[in-house]
């Protein structure tokens, strides 16, 4: 009598899963496309951001830290047009390393969180634990987040050529800058 329960309750079980596989629908192919597309975007982004030297942020700040007294030396002097540009912006460039890591970091971690949704809203479609027209509202929520990220990422991504640009400049600007250490004649 107790196999028989036993068999009965198994039965049940299986008649029952069965029965709600057949009554939810199964995923839209053209939604877990769409889903991918955007996941291997997000994908995409964040490789971008994991090839960028996060180091070189830290460089220029560096490099701002041993030469702020140089620069701010410099500029109390009378300068020409040239020179003032390129020890103006790179003093910029240099200031502003700091919180474009920060930034960087931001979006990174912003991206990755992304990729972790549309993974999830992806196998919450394909097996169906979620309602297709919710999965569509989801999708078009992470869509917007994603159009929002790119613009992040394109602003990572010229800050990032800003300080490698102030990096690549620094032998030059180094050059200027020793011109104050250099007595000049007194006329």
């Amino acid at each position: 009598m107790a196999s028989r329960g036993i068999l009965f309750a198994a039965l049940t079980a299986l008649v029952g899963s069965t029965f709600v596989q057949a009554c939810r629908r199964g995923p839209a192919p053209e939604q877990l496309a769409t889903v991918d597309s955007l996941k291997t975007a997000m994908l995409a982004a964040s490789l971008t951001l994991n090839e960028l030297d996060v180091h070189h942020y830290a460089a220029a700040d560096s490099i701002l830290g041993a030469t702020r007294g140089l620069f701010l030396q410099r500029f109390a002097d009378t300068l020409d047009r040239p020179t003032a540009t390129v020890l103006g912006e790179q003093f910029v460039r240099l200031r502003a390393a700091s919180g474009m890591s920060i930034d960087h970091r931001n979006v990174q971690a912003a991206i990755d969180s992304a990729v972790m949704r549309t993974i999830a809203l992806h196998e919450d479609l394909a097996h169906g634990a979620i309602d297709p027209e919710e999965g569509r509202k989801a999708f078009l929520n992470e869509q917007r987040s994603g159009f929002a990220l790119d613009s992040l990422v394109q602003h990572v991504i010229v800050n990032y050529r800003s300080i490698q640009r102030a990096l690549d400049l620094q032998a030059t600007v180094d050059s200027l800058l020793t011109d104050t250490l250099i007595p000049r004649p007194v006329r």
